[in-house]
């Protein structure tokens, strides 16, 4: 009697670790089932993440492209300034990568340099293309276009550091330039490197109210300029 007791017992034990066996073995089959769906979404998440950033890279490139397709048209309706911008970008970056600056960064400073006069856009067109010396009147609506390019920008956060650029680009490192009056290490870099390299293509350009210099003439200008309105530093590495 004593070992059918004994008996009935370990049997009810064996089948109690069954149990325990296949309960236990059904949750870890449900906890790969959920760890399975737990790196199935984390992929789709991450898939997701990926399109929407292209997307808005995409956005990006297209509404930056918008304002180049303005700055372009903008040029291209006189002849004095036609391909300005490109040629300021092109040499800004090859200064700001000369000057130490990191690709990226250069690369913010090009952009910039291609955009630094969207801003005249919103200058009336008979003091944009005034062939003699501007009224004060006229100036103070001229001096308006850093502003105005940079407010037309600023909308675009990937091009946050570029605004920056674009609106301090006439500024002067004595202080005497606009629209805020930095001067010196108060004006940005790449507003520095836009301000010499955008004088630079200005002086060997022919514009309305002055004849084109010769390249050697314009860096002349430029070395008398240093230390007054233009950062000596950047001048010396436009130079070299």
């Amino acid at each position: 009697m004593a070992g059918q007791v004994g008996l009935s017992q370990a049997l009810a034990y064996a089948r109690d670790l069954k149990s325990l066996y296949e309960t236990s073995r059904a949750r870890e089959r449900e906890l790969e089932r959920t760890q399975a769906r737990l790196r199935a979404a984390y992929q789709q998440a991450l898939q997701y993440a990926i399109d929407l950033r292209k997307s808005y890279r995409g956005l990006e490139q297209a509404s930056f492209q918008s304002l180049l397709g303005l700055a372009n048209a903008l040029e291209a309706k006189d002849v004095h300034t036609r391909g300005h911008s490109e040629r300021v970008a092109a040499l800004a970056r090859r200064i700001a990568l000369a000057a130490g600056v990191p690709p990226a960064a250069a690369d913010v400073i090009a952009q910039a340099g291609l955009l630094h006069d969207l801003g005249k856009i919103g200058i009336p067109e008979g003091v944009l293309r005034k062939a003699g010396p501007l009224s004060d009147e006229e100036w103070a609506v001229m001096r308006r276009h850093p502003i105005l390019g940079a407010q037309i920008v600023a909308p675009l956060e990937f091009f946050a550091e570029g605004a920056v650029i674009v609106r301090h680009h006439h500024e002067r490192h004595d202080g005497s330039g606009y629209p805020d009056g930095l001067r010196g290490a108060e004006i940005p870099l790449g507003a520095r490197i836009v301000a010499v390299v955008d004088s630079y293509d200005a002086l060997t350009s022919d514009r309305p109210y002055h004849d084109v210099h010769a390249p050697g003439v314009a860096l002349s200008i430029l070395r008398e300029e240093a230390g007054w309105t233009l950062d000596p530093e950047v001048v010396a590495a436009f130079v070299d």
